[in-house]
């Protein structure tokens, strides 16, 4: 009887042993998608010269450019390894730009843009991923930044009577320049005397 116990308690011991699963992070099957721009995408916004110029210093901004760009073939998973930089920087950006670039509407747009930045790594790190909102969320993301351009626009803007003095400056070089050739052409060809 002894012997048939001790096999008994082997098996009722073997069986009772907890399972080890292994658990499979559910971002596997979302990790190599790219993020798909939602109909709501802004039209892209170009700097003009001036505020080209004037920003030109302001590092962030350069790397939130180069952010906003990588959004056509960024992957989930890389935009995950990269968010704390991504938040690091709109967050620099928020706070130390110069003063001489950043007015209350600019600030405005670093501060929608730096919350942007937040849901949209927050949204692409959860445990369960879900991508129609990780898109729209880096349509957003990609609008604020568009907002924030064309506030930098507005801000270096040329104003109507600079706008016109350039013109009257243009206008009056272009008359000079007409009156010099027609003096040349005439002074080279003497009148006919009949």
């Amino acid at each position: 009887m002894r012997f048939i116990i001790i096999p008994f308690l082997i098996v009722l011991l073997t069986s009772c042993e907890d399972k080890k699963e292994v658990a499979v992070d559910p971002r596997l099957a979302t990790d190599t998608l790219t993020i798909k721009m939602q109909p709501q995408l802004k039209q892209e916004i170009v700097l003009t010269p001036v505020a080209q110029q004037r920003i030109e210093v302001w590092e962030d901004f350069k790397a939130l450019t180069d952010y906003v760009k990588a959004l056509d073939t960024i992957k989930l998973i890389n935009l995950r390894k990269q968010g704390e930089e991504w938040i690091k920087v709109a967050g620099n950006a928020q706070k130390d730009p110069n003063d001489s670039i950043v007015n209350s509407a600019i600030q405005s747009r670093l501060t929608v843009f730096f919350s942007k930045t937040n849901t949209l790594i927050q949204e692409a790190s959860k445990i369960n991923v879900d991508t129609a909102l990780v898109n729209k969320e880096a349509t957003e993301y990609y609008n604020a930044f568009q907002n924030l351009k064309l506030q930098i626009n507005l801000k270096y803007q040329e104003s109507i009577e600079e706008l016109l003095e350039k013109y009257q400056i243009k206008a009056d070089s272009l008359s000079t320049k007409r009156d010099t050739t027609t003096t040349v052409q005439l002074s080279s060809n003497p009148p006919r005397k009949n």
